[in-house]
């Protein structure tokens, strides 16, 4: 006797409901963690998620996956933030709105910001991916005469990773310190007449 098949998707339903709940715990995690930090327990995430604690280890063997799983996320939301300012018609607002993107996530997750570091490597596709979108965005904001034309897509990364570090010294819930970094750092990089003409101390051992 042959049986009966299976309804069309009957096999997919299980796996979509899997990424599903996976959208939730990862949603819950970062959540928690950006109240409580990385010491805060599986149980609580579960409870934020709405969902029992094997739910949770079915899909993630413990905190340091859903930390995995978070920097994941944050690097794919850094891209498309990349993205969204490489495609406005006017670099300096585009540049401008990515820095407060890096500050604004920083500040969210600083609680547990030390944790997620070098979870996704550089040489990652969607690492590699942003750091040609901050290429593109830095050369376009030099050839638009609002950066200085020495300002090369290592200044800005570099200023990315200060803005991380100021956060990390603010008070918490504070985006006064690293907003104003940000404008004073801008400031120096900018393609200011005034700022070329300057004189600085020349090297030792040049007149």
């Amino acid at each position: 006797m042959s049986s009966r098949p299976s309804p069309p998707g009957a096999t997919r339903a299980p796996r979509r409901d899997a990424l599903r709940n996976d959208v939730i715990v990862i949603k819950a995690a970062r959540a928690v963690f950006a109240e409580q930090g990385p010491q805060a327990s599986m149980e609580t995430i579960a409870a934020r998620a709405g969902l029992g604690v094997g739910t949770i280890y079915r899909r993630f063997t413990g905190k340091d996956a859903l930390l995995d799983a978070i920097a994941r996320l944050i690097a794919e939301e850094m891209d498309e933030a990349a993205a969204a300012a490489l495609a406005d018609p006017d670099p300096a607002a585009g540049l401008e709105r990515f820095l407060d993107f890096v500050g604004s996530f920083n500040a969210e997750e600083r609680r547990y910001a030390a944790s997620l570091a070098d979870r996704v490597p550089s040489d990652d596709e969607v690492s590699t991916r942003t750091a040609d979108r901050i290429r593109q965005l830095t050369q376009k904001a030099v050839e638009a005469g609002y950066l200085a034309r020495d300002v090369t897509a290592d200044d800005i990364k570099a200023l990315i990773i200060a803005i991380r570090a100021v956060v990390a010294a603010s008070p918490d819930g504070d985006d006064a310190p690293w907003r104003r970094f940000v404008r004073l750092h801008l400031t120096g990089l900018r393609a200011d007449p005034e700022r070329a003409r300057r004189t600085w101390p020349s090297p030792p051992g040049r007149a």
